[in-house]
């Protein structure tokens, strides 16, 4: 069966088995587009998220289904009086801003993101901007200041 993977605004298509778990699917993800296969989230209707050990069939998905991938980036907050630096893990879609990144940090991690920058290197990144536009790619690490 055809399966559309939606990234970077383009659908790109991959064959798998009928029977075919979510994890092999994964595998040709990560052949054609390079994402490891710990750095993907599979999502169907933008909000079901697809477990690896389930087949595609289990959740309904038949042939040209068109699923979107999230995929991982850290970001490092900023060092505690013991110096340690706590590391926060996000899974983004590419039409992800900056400003999304930071209201996830505050869903799931308690973030108070009224008083924090997020930067790349030493580049401060606007809240405006789509992170993709912002060279923010899977495996990334950003740093809170």
């Amino acid at each position: 069966m055809k399966i559309n993977i939606h990234f970077e605004g383009l659908n790109h298509e991959f064959t798998v088995e009928d029977d075919a778990a979510v994890f092999d699917l994964k595998v040709q993800v990560q052949e054609k587009l390079g994402f490891l296969v710990t750095n993907q989230r599979l999502f169907m209707d933008g909000s079901t998220m697809l477990n690896d050990h389930n087949t595609l069939l289990s959740y309904g998905i038949v042939d040209d289904t068109t699923l979107s991938l999230r995929y991982k980036i850290l970001v490092h907050g900023r060092p505690n009086r013991r110096g340690i630096i706590k590391e926060y893990e996000l899974f983004v879609h590419d039409y992800n801003t900056v400003a999304d990144l930071k209201q996830m940090l505050n869903f799931e991690y308690g973030i108070d993101i009224r008083i924090i920058k997020l930067k790349m290197g030493n580049d401060n990144l606007e809240d405006s901007r789509k992170i993709w536009d912002c060279d923010i790619i899977p495996g990334c690490h950003l740093r809170m200041v």
